[in-house]
């Protein structure tokens, strides 16, 4: 038996929904907007959520996110009695369990809740995993671990999304420690130092002789994994021609080794990380579709430590403590006044940039207890000092004018104005945070590419931005 809520603001849809619910036997809770819904949610532990778009006091879409991470973790449906295309794969990839059009049949209900309630009993029946050194215990971070945990008792071949310094390499290890190839070998290959000319010999190995360097036999990385895991790590470095050899070796794990006559066989589990967008680099000519598809069979996306900063006591204590016994040192703690800092500080290095910072204050504060402020390299004090006043900085400009100075303003005039203040409030925000990085800043602010150029050079900020980012950016 499951909780479930709907939160619709008509009354039928409410009543309908209430007594399907009800007739599958789960206790049912109904509330008409999204502060109700999300009270509600908060109040109780719910299992499943039936959630409107368009409702009184905001947008089911826009809210999906708060009711996916609320302590209970449950499983949205949206519901709405407008057929999006666009929307359904919005919500989605927003973490949506399903998307139903009104009207809506009491069997696709039944059916949709009889999968989604089964699909909870087993996440909840996940076996325990050792996380070796992922730290956190955010919503977001747990979401991951289980899917890992998930893809860790099958054989699939699996794709990490992150960007850089997120630990894509820690939930590779804890995959392979936690599936059936443990005791087997686990063998990484950095994409972005493997040469294409040597990539073949480097993969495959080759027999002495093949060519006028090999002195001697290689075997090869791939059959260095037999029995274990083979983790191409930012698989997106890959060219090409590299990117041919790899599909039919991961199709039939069967290739042939340079200068040999007869192919071999190496049984491995296949795992890649990538910081880049692929589905993006196949659509740019990149990357190769066929690779792709064979590639994510499961694809887990890491959250930025941005998204996720209420893991940050727990990874400042435990770098904290790695760092004072690396050094022979009494253990330290972190003064409130830093603390605050660093969950203002958009850390675009994620998890290893505050590891690396960690180890530097240890380093700084060698005999003093408390981690200060004045503790931190200069470079860095700065930039967290200028993270904190943000937010003064904005409240600031985004003051509106006295009342006397706006008698003659007409209402066209002043909301022009005072929306022209919000956006130049908003793109300088984005350009500060993350350094120009016009892909970026394209990814969070959901433009195209002209969109936003004109609304940077309408605010002067394109040349602003050209010197902070030497490639890829503005």
């Amino acid at each position: 038996m499951a909780r479930i809520l709907i939160v619709d603001d008509d009354e039928i849809t409410r009543v309908v929904l209430s007594d399907i619910i009800g007739a599958e036997g789960h206790d049912v809770y109904a509330e008409p907007s999204l502060v109700q819904g999300l009270k509600r949610a908060a109040a109780i532990p719910i299992d499943l959520v039936f959630l409107d778009v368009f409702l009184p006091d905001g947008n089911g879409l826009e809210s999906l996110v708060k009711f996916t991470n609320l302590p209970s973790n449950p499983l949205v449906i949206i519901i709405t009695s407008a057929g999006d295309p666009n929307g359904a794969e919005l919500a989605i990839r927003n973490g949506a369990w399903d998307y139903v059009e009104k009207p809506f049949s009491p069997q696709e209900l039944q059916l949709s809740i009889r999968q989604a309630t089964a699909f909870r009993e087993k996440k909840s029946d996940t076996l325990p995993v050792d996380r070796s050194r992922i730290v956190g215990s955010s919503p977001q971070l747990l979401q991951c671990i289980q899917e890992m945990s998930r893809a860790a008792r099958s054989n699939v071949s699996v794709l990490f999304y992150g960007e850089t310094g997120v630990g894509k390499d820690l939930f590779v290890r804890a995959l392979h420690e936690n599936c059936s190839v443990a005791n087997g070998p686990f063998v990484i290959v950095d994409c972005a130092s493997l040469q294409p000319n040597i990539a073949g010999s480097e993969l495959f190995g080759h027999k002495k002789g093949s060519f006028t360097s090999a002195v001697s036999a290689n075997q090869g990385l791939i059959q260095q994994a037999h029995g274990g895991t083979l983790f191409l790590d930012e698989i997106s470095e890959l060219d090409l021609e590299t990117q041919k050899l790899l599909l039919r070796v991961l199709e039939t794990h069967r290739y042939r080794p340079l200068g040999e006559h007869h192919e071999v066989f190496s049984d491995f589990r296949f795992v890649c990380a990538s910081n880049r967008d692929l589905e993006a680099m196949v659509g740019a000519g990149q990357f190769r579709e066929d690779l792709f598809f064979r590639i994510r069979e499961v694809t887990i996306r890491l959250p930025p430590l941005r998204e996720r900063l209420s893991d940050l006591p727990e990874l400042v204590a435990f770098f904290l403590a790695e760092a004072c016994r690396s050094n022979n040192l009494a253990t330290k703690t972190v003064s409130p006044e830093l603390m605050r800092m660093f969950r203002t500080y958009a850390w675009p290095g994620n998890v290893r940039e505050l590891s690396h910072l960690i180890r530097a204050l240890v380093s700084s504060a060698q005999t003093d207890d408390v981690l200060m402020p004045w503790h931190l390299p200069l470079e860095m004090r700065a930039l967290l000092i200028r993270s904190t006043l943000k937010g003064t900085a904005a409240s600031q400009e985004l003051s509106l004018k006295p009342a006397s100075d706006t008698i003659d303003m007409s209402w066209k005039s002043f909301r022009t104005e005072s929306l022209d203040k919000i956006e130049q409030i908003y793109f300088r925000s984005l350009v500060d945070s993350y350094a120009g990085n016009i892909s970026k800043i394209m990814s969070v602010s959901e433009l195209s590419p002209a969109q936003l150029y004109r609304l940077l050079k309408k605010h002067g900020l394109t040349s602003r931005s050209k010197s902070h980012a030497p490639q890829n950016d503005l």
